[in-house]
């Protein structure tokens, strides 16, 4: 322990008497380590960390094509044995808070008091749902959530037991649940029951709106569950074919459905910043190298008075251990700050990306970084130290060469340093044109001087048809009077909603499908002026008039693709379509298709507009469509009237309260929010990687301008002259950096499948991106090398003759 302590303070005072030095080795190190941890601590959030409730590795979230019902998950329930649970819900259901001020509008779950049995997460206070909440004719209960507790209800603990107003319905709040609760990040305010909430689902096989979740009893597996579940698909195909027909439940582990859309995007940042890593390794490795030679007689003495190899190398090692920790606590510090700047960058919709913390894991993760850095730099110096020739050193021959092998280890590192710069600028050079061209696409609409806002009318005051009608006309029609505003509308789901909105199957007159293989499409119901309002194109035929109204001949206008893949031949207008009922008994409603508009991005930017059919409100077959979005085209800025909107809707009724308000503009920026993200970190974490490449090759071109400072003063004195010299340095870095290029050039084409699912309309191998960052990456090296090089084209032949 002496000895070691005796090495401790030698390598603090070393580095001490080595201000410059240490300096560029401390923020090098840091660099590393603080991107390798900031970035860490968001991957361990949203990939590896366990989800928050007792053995998450035995909860499923339970897929199938369509939704499911609630008699499904009954019959799931009773003969399901990899199951010891299974509950289903509803993710988003709207509630109005009504009778204490303003209304507001709260993101509510339906859910089956099952739902925290399989959880198993106790209540902050009260209690969770009961079957005896899910009863018919029960009384209206629900359960908060911790934030909305705290929001709404200052954190009063009293307010378990007392009645609120949601929707109209007198509802008990029963419990409070902790925020890790709201595991899929859904924003829920609350839960309540399906009896209260959905009665009509309740028996009805053909409503599949629910999704579906479970818990594994001990020892069973997702695979063994995959099976089972096939099974009982088949079965309940068989039991209900107008209803199951091809419908095929697909359990997944949880956490594999909560991040499989991101965990890709996830791993390349991971790699990308451990690769940032090893350049910062790589980078102190060469500098520690090139120091070295100027340690070399110090060692030689060492070794000549009887110090052993073994001492001679535990204190290089000593050395670097003790650069490496003090650097990495310079990195694990500002990873603190760069955790905060990456998690304000991140898309809403990154799950957990908020529960990103510098804790004790992220803290052994930026040690153990540390320790291997400072082990693996420092062996190349110790190892070329020991193998060094002590009688050439102590007699003064070595003086001032730099030895061949050490200047190849040097250009090696160099030419390292450079190929994976350029691996990673490359990387974020595709990820930046794909956000670029989804910036460009064409999303089919217009979105300038267009406000979206959603609005739910409750069911206890417009259950009929007629009054929601009557509603969302007359709201329509005071929106249309407003100044400033040139066009107002209604659409049940706007273009750009990741929800996607309605869907169902239709049916072709004079064409016969096997049931439940229909072609599926989404359906928009929509009033007033709709396409002029959101710059919708009618490609062929009309648009929807006034007269298309409830007791006229049915009338639909579908989209390009729904034209193309389902009504080819003579084309589509005067052809007929109908909803494809659940019950076959209801006679067919045919609708007459009287235009074609333009495809419009529906839920995400990366793919084209689903088959789509467009119905006037007015001639809509269902009773239930309470809820949509108001479309609001003004002359000037979106935002300027949104009071103007407020006063129309609650002239119409005051206790609606209007949710989601936001420019179309905005639902763009949302889209390609996570492609912004990507590509920003892997940006930032490339410029890093460059400056840190840049800075090793100035670093060992000085450090061999110094080494060859006698070298160049002879060619000096043989008639060289400055542009000779800094042709020689130049060339010699530039190339080392074609090598590294060359060399990077190949990693990224033999890498480029990692980053193919990232892309969009992009080429993986793309010639301009790596012509481009090849033609940076040398402007910015002739930089690097310019230094140096005026600095040897300045050496006097006299001086550096008699320096020996």
């Amino acid at each position: 322990m002496d000895t070691l302590l005796q090495d401790v303070r030698l390598a603090l005072r070393r580095l001490a008497k080595s201000p410059g030095f240490t300096t560029v080795a401390l923020l090098t190190l840091a660099l590393g380590v603080g991107a390798n941890a900031a970035i860490f601590s968001v991957v361990d959030a949203v990939v590896f960390r366990p989800l928050p409730f007792p053995q998450p590795e035995r909860l499923s979230f339970i897929t199938r094509e369509g939704d499911v019902s609630i008699l499904d998950g009954k019959d799931w329930r009773a003969q399901s044995q990899a199951f010891e649970e299974i509950a289903l819900l509803l993710r988003s259901w709207a509630f109005d808070l009504t009778g204490a001020g303003d209304p507001q509008r709260l993101n509510g779950a339906v859910v089956e008091p099952e739902y925290f049995k399989v959880l198993r997460m106790q209540p902050l206070l009260g209690r969770a749902l009961t079957a005896d909440d899910n009863k018919p004719g029960a009384m209206p209960a629900a359960v908060l959530s911790e934030p909305s507790w705290r929001r709404l209800f200052a954190a009063d603990p009293s307010v378990v037991g007392r009645q609120i107003t949601l929707s109209d319905v007198k509802t008990t709040v029963v419990g409070v649940m902790p925020t890790d609760f709201d595991f899929l990040h859904d924003g829920v305010d609350l839960w309540a029951p399906p009896a209260t909430v959905v009665p009509f689902f309740l028996e009805e096989r053909g409503t599949n709106n629910f999704d579906a979740i479970g818990r594994l009893r001990e020892g069973r597996t997702i695979p063994g569950a995959q099976s089972e579940m096939l099974v009982i698909s088949r079965r309940l195909e068989q039991a209900y074919p107008r209803t199951n027909r091809n419908k095929i439940v697909q359990p997944l582990a949880m956490l594999d459905f909560m991040v499989g859309g991101v965990r890709r995007a996830m791993l390349v940042l991971l790699a990308a910043v451990a690769l940032v890593m090893l350049i910062a390794c790589v980078n102190l490795a060469s500098l520690l190298l090139a120091r070295s030679a100027a340690r070399q007689d110090e060692m030689a003495v060492r070794l000549a008075i009887g110090a052993g190899r073994g001492r001679v190398l535990r204190q290089w090692l000593t050395e670097g251990v003790v650069l490496a920790l003090l650097g990495g606590g310079v990195g694990v510090a500002g990873a603190y700050l760069a955790r905060d700047l990456i998690v304000a960058v991140a898309p809403a919709s990154l799950p957990r990306v908020s529960e990103a913390a510098v804790d004790a894991r992220v803290l052994g993760v930026g040690l153990l970084l540390s320790l291997f850095s400072g082990i693996a730099m420092s062996l190349l110096p110790a190892l070329q130290t020991l193998r060094s020739d002590i009688a050439s050193h102590l007699k003064g021959v070595g003086k001032g060469a730099t030895g061949g092998g050490r200047q190849r280890w040097l250009a090696g590192l160099i030419t390292t340093e450079v190929a994976l710069a350029f691996l990673l600028l490359v990387g974020a050079g595709l990820l930046l044109k794909t956000y670029a061209r989804l910036q460009s696409v064409a999303l089919g609409f217009e979105t300038s001087h267009v406000l979206f806002s959603e609005l739910v009318l409750p069911e206890s005051r417009y259950a009929k048809r007629a009054a929601q009608s009557q509603a969302f006309s007359g709201i329509v029609d005071r929106l249309s009077e407003i100044p400033g505003v040139l066009s107002a509308a209604y659409v049940t789901t706007p273009p750009l909603n990741p929800r996607g909105g309605i869907g169902g199957r239709f049916l072709i007159d004079g064409r016969v499908f096997e049931q439940n293989r229909e072609p599926g499409a989404r359906v928009r119901f929509v009033l007033g002026d709709y396409f002029h309002s959101i710059g919708l194109r009618v490609i062929a035929g009309r648009g929807f008039t006034p007269t298309d109204a409830d007791g006229t001949e049915l009338v639909a206008i579908v989209n390009r693709r729904f034209a193309r893949e389902q009504l080819p031949g003579s084309g589509p207008l005067g052809r007929r379509v109908s909803f494809r009922d659940w019950n076959p008994e209801r006679q067919v409603r045919w609708m007459t298709v009287v235009g074609v508009v333009e495809d419009v991005k529906g839920t995400v930017l990366r793919e084209g507009d689903s088959p789509t059919v467009y119905v006037p409100f007015a001639q809509r077959p269902q009773d239930w469509v309470r809820w949509g979005t108001l479309v609001v085209r003004s002359k000037a800025d979106p935002m300027s009237v949104l009071p103007d909107v407020r006063r129309a809707v609650w002239a119409v009724d005051p206790t609606l309260p209007l949710a989601n308000v936001q420019p179309a503009e905005q639902l763009l920026r949302h889209a390609s929010a996570q492609e912004r993200f990507n590509a920003f970190a892997l940006a930032m974490f490339s410029v890093v990687a460059l400056g840190l490449a840049l800075q090793g090759l100035y670093g060992i071109l000085a450090f061999m301008v110094e080494q060859r400072r006698r070298e160049i003063g002879v060619r000096m004195a043989l008639g060289a002259g400055s542009a000779d010299v800094l042709r020689l340095i130049v060339g010699r870095g530039l190339a080392l950096v074609a090598l590294g290029l060359a060399l990077g050039a190949g990693l990224a084409l033999a890498s480029r499948r990692v980053v193919e699912g990232l892309l969009f309309e992009v080429a993986s191998s793309d010639v301009p991106t790596y012509a481009l960052t090849a033609t940076a990456l040398v402007a910015a090296a002739v930089l690097a090398c310019a230094l140096p090089a005026r600095r040897a084209a300045r050496v006097d032949p006299l001086v550096a003759l008699r320096i020996d």
